[in-house]
């Protein structure tokens, strides 16, 4: 029966150590994979950072080159009411002078001539 006993404490002992070095390794093991995968999520996030950049520079590329394009139209457009502008300045006062022969040809010479245009 001793044996039996001193058998028993002796297997109870290297079950204890057993299940303390595999909760030991258990841990270690764990600690290792929690490493690992955070590495590898900051090596992914920085390569979306990066492609994300990447896509936002060739957006502000592409949006750039159509305001410029946008831009340079507007300029024509105000090139051109500026030249408008001026020969409406230039040739209003014949316009205004055949207005006024006009009126004199069918008795209207006291029509005022000032702000119609």
């Amino acid at each position: 029966m001793t044996a039996w006993v001193v058998n028993a404490r002796a297997l109870l002992h290297d079950r204890v150590v057993v299940d303390r070095w595999t909760g030991e390794v258990t841990a270690s093991l764990r600690s290792v994979v929690e490493q690992l995968v955070a590495t590898r999520v900051v090596a992914v996030e920085t390569l979306l950072s990066t492609a994300i950049s990447e896509r936002d520079d060739a957006e502000n590329a592409r949006v750039a080159d159509q305001v410029s394009i946008i831009d340079g139209e507007l300029r024509e457009h105000a090139v051109a009411a500026a030249r408008a502008a001026a020969l409406r300045d230039r040739e209003m006062p014949a316009v205004r002078a055949a207005l006024e022969a006009v009126r004199a040809e069918l008795g209207e010479p006291g029509t005022p001539t000032t702000g119609l245009f």
